[in-house]
């Protein structure tokens, strides 16, 4: 049985997620202005796919990792795949396992996402093997070179966007000061130039707050964009990687705060490309709320104003608003302060309450008190599901019934913001 309400309109995949009309027209323009100024700075990631364009003053697309991809059963890949592009991914990446190469796998996995949906697909392996089965697929994006691999792997098509890094995973090298960083990209963007590649992506690493700290790693991005500045740099300017996923997977903080402050420096930084994940269940949402924080800050950006009051909120534990409290008589008010934690059953039975997000669904399961199931709801309102309860008579107790709209709000205050929920936690 399906109990809903009127949903939310579903987020467009597109790198634009429902703008005003009139920030519609700045983003226009400068896909406008992108289409005439082509080169390596600025690309289409495979243009018999997909319009998204990477490059200066745009909206940076989206690539969200399905991690460990390859170990992973078809149905747990089609629907993550599915999440991700509701939630408005532009690009989904398959995540390789680290020295644990399934060539075979990758290419079917590419294959099940192709036959399946119309999204740009990356893969994200260091090892040849993964690589050139990927790009057998016609996979739209490599993820990544660097300058122990790169010789290896020559032979791959020159229009096939890659990111590049200034490590060599091979000899363990892995510089840490951001000059040497900027000097190694420099370096493997002339190779593969000199070779004929022609969408590079460079990533200057984004690294985890503390250990081994964030802050060295981001003076690696503000001096490449100052070097590329420079007379004899300007030819070597590509788009940048921003891996916001290396931060807030890493922190005990709820990410969409620090989506909403990596969005900001993005942006700032007119970074080409952003990488995230929903590995752990405190991610859940993320892909969403970093959408959402990019399409605030671009707009902050052409209106020349800091990211508020544009319309645009991300918002989740707290808001701009609040009630009105009026003046209220407490002389005779009934305080309320001890909670009574005794429990009666309901002679008609109980309730179990699961939240499924990718399904966007909760389930309200009901028992008779030996255990037998007697109905299932299932919807994305408590107030639907509440009143459905109701109707069909499963309670008549008024302190069950109090319970279930309890439970049932939380439940949907979980669905909504991507929460882990558990009955009576």
């Amino acid at each position: 049985m399906y109990c809903n309400s009127d949903p939310l309109p579903a987020n467009n995949i597109s790198c634009i997620l429902s703008l005003l009309e009139k920030d519609e027209e700045i983003v226009r323009e400068q896909i406008e202005i992108a289409k005439n100024d082509l080169g390596f700075h600025t690309f289409y990631i495979n243009k018999q796919i997909s319009d998204i364009l990477i490059g200066r003053n745009l909206p940076p697309p989206i690539i969200a990792e399905i991690v460990n991809c390859p170990e992973k059963s078809n149905q747990e890949i089609i629907k993550k795949v599915k999440h991700y592009i509701e939630s408005g991914a532009d690009i989904i990446d398959i995540g390789c396992v680290a020295n644990k190469p399934y060539p075979d796998r990758v290419k079917e996995i590419v294959n099940l996402i192709r036959n399946k949906f119309n999204v740009l697909i990356s893969i994200d392996s260091m090892e040849k093997s993964e690589i050139l089965a990927a790009v057998d697929e016609d996979v739209d994006m490599i993820l990544s070179l660097d300058l122990g691999n790169y010789k290896d792997l020559l032979s791959i098509p020159r229009d096939i966007p890659i990111v590049i890094l200034p490590t060599n995973i091979k000899s363990s090298y892995f510089p840490k000061e951001p000059e040497i960083r900027v000097k190694n990209l420099f370096k493997l963007t002339q190779e593969l130039r000199q070779e004929g590649f022609e969408k590079l992506i460079a990533d200057p690493l984004l690294e985890t707050p503390i250990v081994p700290g964030i802050c060295n790693s981001l003076e690696a991005y503000f001096l490449y964009k100052k070097q590329v500045l420079k007379e004899e740099n300007k030819k070597l300017e590509l788009p940048l990687f921003f891996g916001v996923s290396n931060v807030v997977e890493l922190m005990d903080i709820d990410s969409v705060g620090i989506n909403g402050l990596l969005a900001s420096i993005a942006i700032e930084l007119d970074m080409g490309i952003l990488f995230t994940v929903e590995h752990s269940t405190k991610l859940m949402g993320g892909v969403t709320e970093l959408k959402e924080s990019v399409k605030l800050n671009y707009v902050s950006k052409f209106k020349k104003t800091p990211p508020i009051n544009h319309g645009i909120k991300v918002f989740k534990a707290k808001g701009k608003t609040s009630q009105k409290i009026p003046e209220i008589d407490k002389t005779k008010a009934i305080f309320v302060k001890k909670f009574d934690l005794g429990y009666t059953p309901d002679k008609k039975g109980y309730f179990k309450f699961y939240v499924n997000h990718y399904a966007k669904e909760i389930y309200a399961v009901f028992f008779s008190n030996d255990n037998i199931l007697l109905k299932t709801l299932i919807g994305s309102s408590a107030e639907a599901l509440g009143k459905r309860i109701l109707e069909l008579n499963l309670t008549d107790s008024l302190a069950h019934i109090n319970y279930i709209g309890r439970e049932l709000s939380r439940a949907e205050f979980c669905l909504a913001f991507g929460k882990p929920f558990i009955q009576d936690n």
